[in-house]
């Protein structure tokens, strides 16, 4: 039985979030703007022409002719006809997208999910209709006929769908008409009622992110296990040497690896880590990896401060196509240590490294031994997160050194000091895939650890164990339920980013007059005249802050 599949809503790009397909907005005689080339992957030079599927025409939803998924990390690609009268058939355009898809590209859509980590395929598409769709003016009206045919869509079809909104505002007005809405998310009562606390904490301002290698794997990234195994494949090393490499830990195996390299080339000690960094990145460079859902998710929430123990960029790019506070304007994230935090900026400290920086990588024993030496800022400004902030662990095993000592001093300190709640959580909330009780029994006090799980409709839909069941079998059916719980947690993310979304430049942008009743449209065009009004008085600096006040919630904003 196929689990009912969720629609996401994104800020970002098409081309900035892994997923199996993504559809691109066209019309009856195939006119493609030449912003959607790199959603397309087109090669520079190359003619929209080269990739008009055979048979194109009116109402059609087809794959590009080229669109064979030959590149590594890439998806289908597919083109509808969006032109349609009324907002309602621009959602009905949409369904069909969605219903071409799974008909035409089912099989091999879902074999691609499994291969990523997926527990369904991920659909991606933009806001359909309100561009030269012909309702630029009526996007209010569009955005609830996509949320509503694509939230029935997801569910009947057996496939994830993600809205991707390429601007700050289409993205405000989607989170408010979907808490407005209420709709089912398949996730247990228990597991929503947390994920909205966390939005809320989002919101105030008084969340900060802390993010591991689970994060990336979902976008085709190697685990820590699997980029080791390629380390030492590439290596060539001694059968003895392999051997012996099974029976040791991950950061002993990582050390192994720098001796290896530094029996090698006779290098200097410091020379060999940055050997090391170096082999580290041009794995991680090799995987051609997109954010994953997860990234677009956590980047949606604007939270202004993440720690992370990824080397990757994966994060910062999701973060720079959910765009600044300007629409069409790219966001700008600092990148710590190495940038210095800007108040106007959010910021990203890589803890363990970097992968534009070989020689700041912190893989083996040694660099875990020594990192205080060259690392201890770092570790006291994740402290200092713990200390100020409801901090979120999301795709981290809590099993890395650093951040336990962290945690545990953090703890103990707060600890010696300070008389509440003992059940009250000292540092934040993790959200582990399995349900563990002593693993949330080493952590009462310090984090909330929280499972995301299922409604009991959607667990019903889940594998259960056959006592006779093969090792095989076995190993599939973990690996199918690792994909399920993975996939709640995305789920969860998902109501977390629609929570914490609490601003809202739709109000007063008059791309969405739509909106308007009878009683707010005379309000909204006397506020978008104050604006103007006061920014055009200009000799005085609190006029001006006024009118940057209003146009954050899109009073500056035009038709267009």
């Amino acid at each position: 039985m196929t689990a009912d599949g969720h629609l996401f809503v994104v800020n970002g790009r098409l081309e900035a979030l892994s997923a199996d397909a993504v559809v691109i907005p066209t019309d009856a005689d195939f006119r493609v703007e030449q912003w959607w080339r790199a959603a397309a992957g087109l090669e520079p030079g190359t003619p929209w022409s080269q990739v008009e599927p055979a048979g194109w025409g009116h109402g059609a939803a087809l794959p590009a002719r080229t669109s064979r998924r030959a590149t590594k990390n890439r998806p289908e690609v597919w083109f509808l006809d969006t032109i349609a009268t009324t907002p309602e058939g621009v959602g009905d355009a949409a369904r069909r997208a969605v219903a071409a898809i799974v008909e035409h590209s089912g099989d091999r859509i879902r074999a691609a999910a499994e291969t990523a980590g997926r527990d369904l395929p991920l659909v991606a598409l933009p806001i359909i209709g309100t561009g030269y769709g012909g309702h630029r003016l009526r996007r209010g009206q569009v955005i609830s006929a996509l949320l509503a045919t694509l939230h029935d869509s997801a569910r009947e079809l057996g496939v994830d769908v993600a809205l991707v909104a390429s601007n700050r505002a289409d993205y405000s007005a989607l989170q408010h008409r979907r808490r407005m809405l209420a709709r089912p998310t398949g996730l247990a009562a228990d597991v929503i009622a947390r994920a909205q606390a966390l939005g809320t904490h989002a919101a105030r301002g008084d969340l900060a992110l802390f993010f591991g290698a689970g994060v990336s794997i979902a976008a085709g990234l190697p685990s820590w296990g699997r980029l080791l195994t390629e380390l030492v494949a590439k290596l060539e090393l001694d059968d003895d040497v392999r051997e012996r490499m099974e029976d040791l830990g991950p950061l002993e195996q990582a050390e192994l690896i720098q001796v290896a390299l530094a029996d090698r080339s006779a290098r200097a000690k410091s020379d060999t880590q940055k050997a090391l960094g170096d082999r580290v990145s041009r794995i991680i460079r090799a995987a051609s990896a997109r954010p994953s859902l997860s990234h677009a998710l956590l980047a949606g929430m604007r939270v202004r401060q993440a720690a992370t123990t990824n080397y990757d960029r994966l994060y910062e790019q999701a973060v720079t196509a959910a765009g600044g506070p300007t629409d069409g304007r790219p966001a700008v994230i600092d990148r710590l240590p190495w940038d210095r935090a800007s108040t106007e900026r959010p910021w990203l400290l890589k803890m363990h490294g970097d992968v534009e920086h070989p020689d700041s990588i912190v893989l083996s024993r040694s660099s875990f031994v020594h990192y205080d030496n060259r690392w201890k800022p770092v570790g006291s400004l994740v402290q200092s997160l713990m200390m100020t902030k409801h901090l979120l662990v999301v795709g981290a095993s809590m099993t890395d050194d650093n951040l336990l000592r962290f945690a545990y001093e953090v703890a103990g300190l707060r600890a010696s000091i300070t008389t509440h709640d003992p059940a009250a959580p000292e540092i934040g909330t993790v959200l582990h895939l399995a349900d563990d009780a002593a693993f949330s029994r080493l952590w009462k006090g310090r984090f909330d650890v929280v499972v995301p799980t299922l409604d009991a409709d959607q667990r019903d839909a889940a594998p259960t164990p056959d006592p006779t069941e093969s090792d095989d079998a076995r190993r599939l059916r973990e690996a199918a339920e690792r994909r399920r719980a993975a996939r709640a947690l995305t789920v969860m993310l998902d109501v977390v980013a629609m929570h914490a979304e609490r601003e809202a430049p739709h109000l007063l942008d008059a791309r969405y007059v739509d909106e308007r009743s009878k009683e707010a449209a005379p309000l909204v065009a006397e506020l978008r005249r104050l604006a103007k009004s006061a920014r055009a008085i200009g000799a005085d600096d609190a006029w001006t802050q006024l009118a940057d006040s209003l146009d954050q919630f899109g009073a500056g904003s035009t038709d267009r």
